[in-house]
């Protein structure tokens, strides 16, 4: 991941180390993966490592700890969730979020674009390139969702 945007979340964490759920070890990743039978992005894996889960810039992205002062539910959970919702062709997704309206954000596995589903309007919307675009995009608070 750019070097600029972690030093952009790691100044976000100093700040309130309580809107991050804290970094996992590899194990818990590897669990993850396992339980979800995917291989995460790199990007996402470094992330969760490092931070856990938590607020960075205008997103709120999910991981396997609960921050103290953010919402943030289990991305296993969630995707484990919104696979059953979903139309075919997202049996592989992956939950990074949920904007205020309860549509997933994440990727479909081996696609790592990083997309919104609208529940309301039956469509999907890609709002970023990878996860370390959305993660960029977040802390500049240009992706217009309202978590």
């Amino acid at each position: 991941m750019k070097i600029e945007i972690l030093n952009a979340i790691d100044e976000e964490f100093e700040m309130c180390p309580e809107a991050f759920g804290g970094p996992l070890n590899i194990e818990e990743v590897n669990q993850a993966e396992d339980e979800l039978k995917v291989k995460l992005p790199e990007d996402f894996k470094e992330f969760l490592l490092r931070y856990g889960s938590g607020a960075v810039g205008e997103a709120i992205v999910l991981g396997l700890r609960e921050a103290e002062f953010v919402a943030t539910p289990s991305f296993v959970e969630k995707s484990l969730h919104f696979r059953k919702a979903l139309p075919k062709g997202y049996e592989n997704f992956i939950a990074i979020g949920i904007d205020g309206a309860g549509n997933p954000v994440g990727f479909n596995s081996q696609n790592t674009e990083i997309i919104t589903f609208d529940f309301d309007f039956g469509g999907k919307e890609i709002i970023a390139e990878s996860f370390e675009d959305y993660l960029e995009k977040a802390i500049r608070e240009e992706l217009n969702i309202h978590f």
